[in-house]
């Protein structure tokens, strides 16, 4: 089955992120997963027998929990989460960085003053 990445957020406390995942059927889901890969708007995820595919590319990713969608618990997740890139997507420092759990930020920002 195949879905469309709709928006997607990280957790920098727990190392995990979400994503809002819709069918063709338009069914909406939000995925809570963990990996070595940051699902971004617009990314096609295949669920196969081989794993997960994402843009066409196999991707390690743990999903740890799939959620019905719903506004007001994606509005709790999104205002909960204290990563500044959820925020600003083309953050290039970020003063969270000493205490996230992600090896690579998912935004790509560095420590401040790097």
């Amino acid at each position: 089955m195949e879905w469309f990445i709709k928006q997607a957020v990280v957790c920098s406390k727990t190392g995990t992120a979400f994503a809002i995942a819709s069918n063709l059927r338009n069914l909406n889901l939000i995925l809570w997963y963990r990996g070595d890969y940051f699902l971004q708007k617009g990314n096609t995820l295949s669920i196969t027998s081989f794993g997960l595919i994402v843009n066409g590319k196999t991707r390690n990713l743990q999903l740890l929990h799939v959620f019905s969608f719903s506004h007001s618990l994606w509005a709790s997740l999104t205002q909960n989460l204290d990563c500044p890139g959820n925020t600003y997507p083309m953050i290039r420092h970020c003063p969270k960085r000493p205490g996230c759990l992600f090896k690579h930020c998912p935004y790509g920002a560095m420590l401040p003053h790097q």
